[in-house]
């Protein structure tokens, strides 16, 4: 034991602006058990004066008998109030109790009779009202982890909530004095200083037996800080991810001795992040980028989220699945910026899965339903199954949240995803429904009617069709499966969006009924795919090399009957040898070895670069790479009056900060977009005058 400290207990107390309740505290220390000659009081006032310093003088004055000194803090603050007392105290050991809060009688005997420097003796935590009065809770989360350690010495895993709060537990000093308190964070200072101090000397918690009597009765006053959950929730939103970050060293850490309780602590300021969030959801994305700025992992949002969600998301395709619709949804989900909840058909044995995509949604999901089978793109029998399963997934949410969702969104080209939005929405009139259409459902690409199953005369069925009824658009007659559920949207959805007017004007086409095609006018909402912030594309650190001299452009996607790049081929293969052989053409594609085996035989080879498509993440970083991205519109020109398709990619390369080149069908909603190069579809000299361009610059 260092010279400066003699035996017995130091009992801290930190004050601020506790000039009216300071008394009560001092009046239940006074009273203790134990010898007055084996324990001091040491007070430190921190903020302005508020005449606590007369008050600790007075008492002084009129009880001789305690020992009780007064050290002043030089500014407002938790952890400096903290160090300025280790620092002063005078006894080999310490505890701490706050300036509105009271002890048993026994406490620090008991404390005392327990203590070790090999151990922190802990005791029992009762609520009592703000004014110390009334009946003592004492079934608190506190003991409710304690209880599984009564009377055993043990490592603190076995009572994880000792380290969540500074009080009822009693330390060695020379420990306490070696590890400084935090003077830079704004909220659970505590709880860090408590975490790095077991964590550096390996300590143990020494839980004493309840028959020992000792109780640290903690009054419920709003604004004290040891109870955050009732402060005004701006300091606490912005203070919780500095407490998280300043414990993310021990809990990422699994050599560390608190590694598993410091990930425990972390989960529990993510819960009580999330009981603000569930009340104020709109508020969600600010978390999300306060956690983002620090770096803090994701694993982090998944009990801020649990059971959070005020919004539900139903669609087909959703992440992990490697799908551009999936895709599409998990960047609407991430533009909104609220967390949701989501039903979505298992589609890895169709599209395969892109595991590291999921980054863009994972701090916006809540609950997740992956419903497993095989996906059947307009057959009734599979619309029944998905809608039963997602059905009886969000009744099951429902009941533990206690609350209908605020709003429902549903994505479609796969149709399973709108109808069980409509069955929600039948349900629950006062839900808000976004339904999202990819492109006309019950059109092909070439213009003609979608083949698809019949809808039978079931419960579903009937149930969506009294809602029809109820909101004054019935169906008409002999309607197609995929026109079916294309009038369910018309007629029930609160906000209809299509990612461009062509397309909207193209389904518009296809309503017979005045009235509710001007309900679809009136609901209508033109959004293009969203493009992600900067940040997503560098994630991936993939390489690609690029050899210098050459101007290199890119082309990512498929190639079909209606979408090539026949022009651009042609127009390469018509330039003279010396500016050709300053072009590289790398094209990311399905089926890269095809495209070789046709490169060879046109002696294009050398010149266009075959590679197979790449996860999206490293397609995001690759776009950043290139002189210039392309792009190219569908042919419709002989089966459309006007052009439906704008290509998701395009709103991809908009965040590449790279010059696009664009192959676009005249009066195409692709064509109306301002890019740095444009050409015609099937316009070689159009080509070539691009490629001269670009070699020029």
């Amino acid at each position: 034991m260092p010279d400066d400290l003699t035996a017995g207990v130091t009992v801290l107390v930190r004050t601020y602006q506790g000039v009216d309740r300071i008394e009560r505290t001092l009046d239940s220390i006074r009273a203790q058990t134990l010898d007055k000659h084996l324990y001091e009081v040491l007070v430190v006032p921190n903020g302005p004066a508020d005449g606590t310093i007369d008050v600790l003088r007075r008492y002084r004055e009129t009880h001789p008998d305690l020992e009780l000194r007064v050290v002043t803090a030089p500014a407002k603050g938790i952890g400096l109030s903290m160090n300025v007392g280790l620092a002063a105290a005078r006894r080999e050991y310490l505890t701490v109790v706050d300036d509105d809060d009271q002890i048993s009688e026994e406490f620090l005997e008991a404390l005392f009779e327990r203590a070790a420097p090999e151990h922190i003796a802990h005791a029992y935590l009762a609520n009592v009202e703000a004014d110390g009065t009334g009946f003592a809770d004492y079934d608190t989360y506190i003991n409710r982890s304690l209880a599984k350690a009564i009377g055993r010495t043990d490592h603190p895993i076995a009572a994880p909530a000792s380290m969540m709060f500074n009080v009822s537990k009693l330390v060695w000093t020379p420990y306490g004095r070696a590890v400084r308190a935090r003077e830079n964070l704004r909220f659970a200072t505590d709880v860090l200083y408590w975490h790095e101090l077991v964590n550096t000397f390996e300590l143990e918690i020494s839980v004493l037996p309840t028959d020992a009597h000792a109780t640290y009765y903690r009054s419920l006053r709003t604004g004290s800080h040891s109870r955050p959950a009732e402060l005004p929730w701006e300091p606490a939103i912005e203070a919780r991810p500095d407490a998280v970050e300043a414990l993310l060293p021990i809990a990422n850490d699994p050599t560390q001795y608190l590694h598993e309780v410091a990930q425990r602590s972390i989960k529990s300021q993510a819960v009580s992040m999330g009981r603000y969030l569930a009340e104020h959801p709109d508020e969600h994305r600010r978390v999300v980028q306060a956690m983002a700025a620090r770096g803090i992992d994701t694993w982090v949002l998944e009990p801020l989220n649990r059971g959070r969600a005020r919004d539900l998301v139903t669609c087909y395709a959703f992440p992990p699945s490697n799908n551009t619709s999936a895709l599409v949804a998990a960047r609407r989900v991430h533009a909104r910026g609220v967390c949701v909840d989501v039903v979505s058909h298992n589609m890895d044995g169709v599209h395969g899965r892109d595991a590291a995509a999921a980054v863009i949604v994972e701090p916006f999901l809540g609950s997740r339903k992956s419903i497993k089978g095989s996906p059947k793109f307009s057959n009734w029998a599979g619309v029944v199954d998905y809608c039963d399963i997602g059905i009886e997934a969000i009744e099951r949410w429902e009941t533990i949240r206690q609350t209908t969702y605020r709003s429902v969104y549903s994505r479609a080209m796969w149709p399973s995803s709108h109808v069980l939005a409509a069955l929600y929405k039948v349900r629950h009139p006062e839900t808000s429904w976004i339904a999202e259409f990819s492109d006309p459902l019950s059109e092909n690409i070439q213009g003609g009617p979608r083949k698809a199953g019949k809808r039978d005369d079931d419960d579903l069925s009937r149930e969506i069709e009294k809602g029809l009824e109820a909101a004054g658009h019935p169906l008409p007659k002999d309607l197609g499966l995929l026109q079916w559920i294309e009038h369910i949207a018309y007629a029930l959805a609160d906000e209809i969006v299509f990612t461009n007017e062509l397309q909207q004007q193209t389904m518009l086409t296809g309503i017979v009924d005045d009235a509710l095609r001007e309900r679809v006018v009136a609901h209508t909402l033109i959004s293009p795919h969203p493009t992600l912030p900067p940040e997503f594309y560098q994630i991936s650190t993939v390489e690609y090399a690029l050899e210098p001299g050459f101007v290199h452009l890119a082309y990512f996607g498929a190639f079909y009957p209606t979408r090539g790049l026949t022009e651009v081929t042609d127009a390469i293969r018509a330039l003279p040898q010396e500016s050709r052989a300053k072009l590289k053409v790398h094209v990311f594609t399905k089926d890269p070895d095809d495209l070789r085996t046709e490169l060879r035989k046109a002696g294009m080879d050398n010149t266009v670069v075959a590679n197979h498509y790449v996860p999206y993440l490293d397609f995001l970083h690759l776009t950043t790479l290139f002189d210039c991205l392309l792009v190219n519109d569908a042919r419709t020109a002989d089966t459309h009056p006007v052009n439906p398709y704008l290509p998701s990619k395009i709103s991809d390369y908009a965040g590449s900060g790279k010059p696009v080149w664009a192959v676009v069908e005249p009066g195409s909603s692709l064509s109306r977009l301002d890019v740095a190069h444009s050409s015609n579809l099937g316009d070689v000299d159009g080509a070539i005058a691009v490629l001269k361009a670009l070699i020029a610059s």
